[in-house]
């Protein structure tokens, strides 16, 4: 018997897999390998079909930035890169406008809705290796970790909520930053951090790095790196925190020097906070958590500008009652951490992404800011949805009405955002007295020629705007504008004069002003303003266009052409400015004068 046992023994440890199996085990992996890249496919599919519309629209608020004349992205250089405090981010956008050669919208609109395809992969393959099969099973049984690993990427990628993120193009700070931040979980969460702890550590940091250097509030990285840690790698153990010493090592010198390098620079700068103040800024923020859940929960009513009333003082807008369900909120999270980790990271994630909103910045709330907190929410979701349930074909049902219900809402939101004018009408629609969309209508308005609208919808924010405030003269200027090209220049001259005393030193007013007075026939009058607007003149192009068109209009094409020179200097591929440099220099050619 023991011979007989030892020669099994020995046979087995000896023999070799059947070739049956040898043979079937290359159509498998390659079976999977093509599963998980039709996958990936489908996301990104699925992202370029629901924000296909938006891949159409124009450039707006902040866009504008990327096109001025020294803006790092017309430089392109080295330099010019590093002084901006988001170099990674600016640097996509030299990619753009080089790879577009200039600045056609749809390139940048289609990078954007690309990376937000990426994520989706990201979150997907992060969930995929976090919940791989025998790590948390006493935690997450196999029928919830499938609704986690395909559920959450679905809905973060299909929200219309995401809409803002997306199709705007100045978001991709947001959407960007939010790759660097899956990929720095995606590598922690890996088998990598057992097997090789410093090349983990490494990779983290240079991901933490990338995002805190593409949008700076992402310097939050490292608390949700030691959140997954401890909730669900460490399984809440704080002992068991010191195997990963590598990473944080390296975190604390990443911090020091992200403090000097990305924190210090807006904490310390002249417009930290926006000129808010601050504490009617945080107990509004009380408020605004609740309403961002709501928003996460029916992604209906958006709206670019929402119109939200401060909340002064505690009591104001029920921010105490706001505050203590927050305070709520936060300690049943900690109270059951240890009985219900997974959900306990789900809703510190949403917290976590939510935290650098508190810092005053020029909104209240928009809905861009939840991109990277939706993923905490939608995590926490669906594992409320299977609990309440006890189900997962049910669940799963409830996850794909809600994708497909999702995916259209998104697709009709990007309809709306193909078009400035529609976006505009949509926020004031919403946001019906607040100044800024009545004075972006406006203004898209008198470029489209449709100046009576354009005076309707100025005018509509006349009793809403502070009176004397910056915005209110230009407010003013926009209106006197309005009037001009509706050939009522009385009106106009008043306008513009108003605003000008609020500041005296805009060139833009004063050669408005300028030229509403030469058409008057006060040419004198129109030449003073226009010699005092030059006083002002920076990096502007519009006073050069103005003053070359009257040069031109007077036949004094060579100083004309001075002038259309250095706008196109100022704003290189400007239209207009292009145009009628062309003219002058053909009306000098005629003339024998070139």
């Amino acid at each position: 018997m023991k011979a007989s046992s030892r020669r099994k023994r020995s046979a087995s440890a000896g023999s070799k897999p059947p070739p049956a199996s040898s043979s079937t085990s290359t159509p498998k992996a390659r079976a999977g390998s093509l599963l998980v890249w039709g996958i990936a496919a489908g996301f990104v599919l699925l992202a370029l079909l629901i924000y296909w519309p938006s891949l159409h629209g124009p450039f707006i608020l902040d866009d504008f930035d990327l096109m001025e004349a020294f803006s790092a992205v017309r430089a392109g250089d080295r330099l010019a890169l590093l002084r901006t405090l988001r170099p990674v981010l600016m640097l996509t956008y030299v990619w753009n406008h080089r790879l577009a050669g200039g600045f056609d919208p749809f390139y940048f609109h289609l990078t954007n809705v690309l990376l937000h395809g990426l994520n989706a992969i990201l979150l997907w393959r992060f969930l995929a290796t976090l919940f791989a099969p025998g790590r948390f099973d006493d935690w997450v049984p196999p029928p919830l970790r499938s609704l986690l690993i395909y559920g959450v990427p679905l809905l973060f990628l299909t929200s219309p909520i995401q809409t803002e993120s997306v199709a705007y193009i100045s978001s991709r700070s947001e959407v960007l930053s939010t790759t660097f931040y899956l990929l720095a979980l995606w590598v922690f969460a890996s088998a990598l951090r057992e097997t090789k702890p410093w090349v983990t550590a490494l990779l983290v940091i240079v991901f933490s790095g990338a995002a805190a250097l593409t949008k700076q509030d992402k310097v939050t990285l490292p608390v949700a790196i030691l959140l997954l840690d401890y909730l669900l790698l460490a399984r809440t153990d704080w002992r068991r925190l010191k195997e990963n010493l590598p990473t944080y090592g390296l975190f604390a010198v990443g911090l020091v020097a992200a403090f000097f390098v990305v924190i210090r620079p807006v904490l310390f700068a002249g417009s930290a906070g926006f000129g808010l103040d601050w504490q009617t800024y945080v107990l509004t923020q009380f408020r605004v958590v609740f309403l961002y859940l709501r928003l996460l929960l029916v992604p209906v009513g958006l709206n670019l500008d929402r119109d939200i009333a401060p909340s002064q003082t505690l009591w104001e807008h029920f921010s105490w009652l706001a505050l203590l369900g927050l305070v709520a909120l936060v300690a049943l999270v900690i109270w059951y951490h240890r009985r219900y980790p997974v959900v306990a990271f789900g809703a510190m994630f949403f917290l976590l992404g939510l935290a650098p909103g508190f810092y005053p910045r020029l909104d209240y709330a928009a809905e861009r800011w939840l991109y990277l907190p939706s993923i905490g929410f939608f995590f926490t979701a669906v594992i409320l949805l299977y609990r309440s349930i006890g189900s997962a074909r049910p669940a799963a049902a409830v996850l794909a009405a809600l994708a497909v219900a999702y995916s259209i809402g998104t697709y009709q939101r990007s309809t709306v955002w193909a078009s400035d004018v529609r976006l505009w009408q949509d926020t004031v629609e919403k946001s019906p007295q607040k100044v800024r969309p009545l004075m972006w209508l406006g203004r898209i308005y008198i470029d489209r020629g449709q100046y009576a609208l354009a005076l309707q919808a100025l005018e509509a924010a006349q009793p809403f705007v502070e009176q004397g405030s910056e915005e209110h003269a230009h407010l003013l200027s926009n209106i006197g504008l309005a009037h001009a090209n509706m050939k009522d220049h009385a009106s106009a001259i008043q306008a513009y004069r108003r605003a000008i005393e609020m500041i005296p030193d805009e060139p833009l007013f004063h050669c408005h002003l300028a030229v509403a007075l030469i058409r008057i026939g006060r040419k004198e009058e129109g030449w003073q303003a226009f010699a005092k607007a030059f006083e002002y003149v920076d990096l502007q192009p519009e006073p050069y266009l103005l003053r070359g068109q009257e040069h031109f209009l007077e036949r004094r094409y060579r100083e004309a052409a001075a002038d259309y020179r250095q706008a196109v200097r100022l704003r290189p591929g400007n239209p207009k400015a292009s145009r009628n440099l062309s003219a002058a220099e053909e009306a000098l050619r005629q003339m024998g004068l070139e």
